[in-house]
């Protein structure tokens, strides 16, 4: 577990053994989520009185710092974050001062001065479980975690070990004391080894992130089923033509089956039978039982000793295979089930992110689920080599599209600042300000938040309102600000 101050960061066994042993049941393997006994109403409710304001967004993909720009679009963005009193966000990436860093520099790695300027805009906790941790491996992992505590930015989600990963961070304010949990789902195997595994006595303890790890399953209706089925079967009549052939297909249900893909068989996938109410094509995601129980207690612990919790997860699964990667809008069943368990163990808001566009806006139990805010910097055209004179630089390159043109459009440099306004622990209020990345701006500039104008902050909300009403959230549109109000 992590305590930060606005002075001072430190690390204390004492308080996370405590956390350990308050629920001494759910430590065992397999014990699940309707095992944990609720908290005291007392302890579940937001303590913090008065007013308070929690400042929401997704992605921070940042190389350089950009608190001091003279550009009033810039700063009106960056002002609903330094004017909150909780602001949280995802930090995508990893930051290294290249004067000392000797670990390798891959993927997304920014300036070290990142970490203090993050502090300048007004962030106060940020996720480190996502999918980019070890783009410069264990020492970059380390280099932004050290450069973040340096700049007293409180950061959860990853760790030594898989307990110091999971644990929750705390931050002390002059309101109270907040909590923050965060989590990844890999997206793909081979991801998987961005997890950071358990520690037992000396042994084990591999660094990395809180990972929830799944299995899925493809919706397919019965023709589907039967078709894949006698696809298979005509692969195995050539099984003789091999000194091991894979075993033939034993006890399987009837409903289902796992289709060669894979000369390993780990990446087979699994096709099931169509229930009612179900569409083909749909994924069916099962979260790990104890990757869950452990997120899951770690929450409800740390609603215990915190006044406000936040739970955030970054996961890129979509809904369906006939969704782009990265491109989802719709978040899958298994990702709304997390959040509302999260919600029920104590969280008292859901922040998500990892897709490059917006999802949308729940309110459960009176509780914000954010599933996906978009990103709120996005300086993915930044390329190492580039800036050290080693390759020409490259305007029609793979990078540069995904930078300016994901996916075939700007969405994804568009993204949404949420202030959530709480009155004596209630939600009362969440606004809704369009940001907008530079998509019609020169690179220097691209990727810097910015207040979005009338015209792309409509469409934007517009496009919000549309994505928040499956889940029964109204918004209301002030000149360029959504609004949803509680009733109370």
């Amino acid at each position: 577990m992590l305590i930060v101050s606005e002075s001072r960061t430190f690390r204390s066994r004492v308080l996370s053994l405590l956390l350990l042993a308050t629920l001494p049941l759910c430590s065992q393997p397999g014990i699940t989520q309707t095992s944990l006994a609720p908290l005291n109403p007392r302890d579940m409710a937001m303590t913090i009185p008065g007013d308070f304001t929690l400042a929401s967004v997704g992605d921070l993909m940042m190389r350089r710092p950009a608190s001091q720009l003279v550009d009033d679009a810039v700063q009106a963005a960056l002002r609903l974050i330094r004017e909150a009193d909780l602001a949280v966000a995802n930090m995508e990436g990893e930051l290294a001062d290249l004067r000392k860093f000797d670990g390798p520099l891959n993927g997304f790695v920014g300036s070290h001065e990142v970490a203090a300027d993050l502090k300048a805009i007004g962030f106060d906790m940020v996720n480190r479980a996502q999918n980019h941790l070890l783009d410069s491996e264990v020492e970059g992992m380390f280099s932004t975690n050290a450069l973040l505590d340096e700049a007293g930015v409180a950061h959860a989600g990853t760790g030594n070990n898989l307990d110091a990963a999971a644990a929750p961070v705390f931050l002390e304010l002059a309101q109270g004391r907040v909590a923050m949990v965060g989590m990844h789902a890999p997206l793909m195997l081979e991801h998987r080894r961005l997890g950071a595994t358990a520690q037992i006595g000396n042994l084990g303890g591999r660094p990395g992130l809180n990972m929830l790890n799944y299995s899925e399953a493809i919706i397919v209706s019965e023709e589907q089923l039967a078709s894949l089925k006698r696809v298979r079967d005509q692969f195995l009549e050539f099984r003789s033509n091999y000194d091991n052939p894979r075993p033939l297909p034993g006890d399987e249900p009837s409903n289902s089956l796992r289709f060669p893909a894979s000369s390993s068989g780990s990446e087979d996938p699994t096709y099931r039978l169509a229930r009612s109410g179900e569409t083909p094509g749909t994924i069916d995601y099962t979260i790990r039982e104890s990757d869950l129980s452990r997120t899951l207690r770690s929450i409800r612990n740390a609603k215990r000793y915190a006044d406000f919790v936040v739970a955030t997860a970054h996961i890129h699964q979509g809904q369906s295979v006939l969704e782009q990667m990265h491109l989802s809008t719709k978040p899958p069943e298994f990702y709304i089930d997390l959040a509302h368990q999260a919600i029920d163990v104590g969280a008292d808001v859901f922040v998500g992110h990892g897709v490059q566009l917006l999802r949308g806006i729940e309110i459960y139990k009176g509780k914000p689920i954010f599933y996906g805010l978009g990103e709120f910097f996005r300086q993915a055209h930044w390329s190492l080599q580039e800036l050290l004179a080693q390759t020409d630089a490259n305007q029609q390159g793979g990078l540069q599209n995904f930078a300016r043109n994901f996916g075939g459009s700007t969405q994804s440099l568009e993204s949404l600042v949420a202030v959530s306004h709480y009155e004596d622990g209630e939600l009362a209020e969440i606004r809704l300000y369009p940001t907008e990345l530079g998509s019609d701006g020169p690179d220097s500039r691209l990727g810097i938040p910015r207040l979005a104008a009338a015209e792309k902050a409509q469409e934007i909300l517009a496009r919000m309102q549309r994505l928040s009403r499956d889940f029964g959230t109204q918004i209301a549109v002030q000149g360029n600000v959504g609004v949803i109000r509680l009733s109370r």
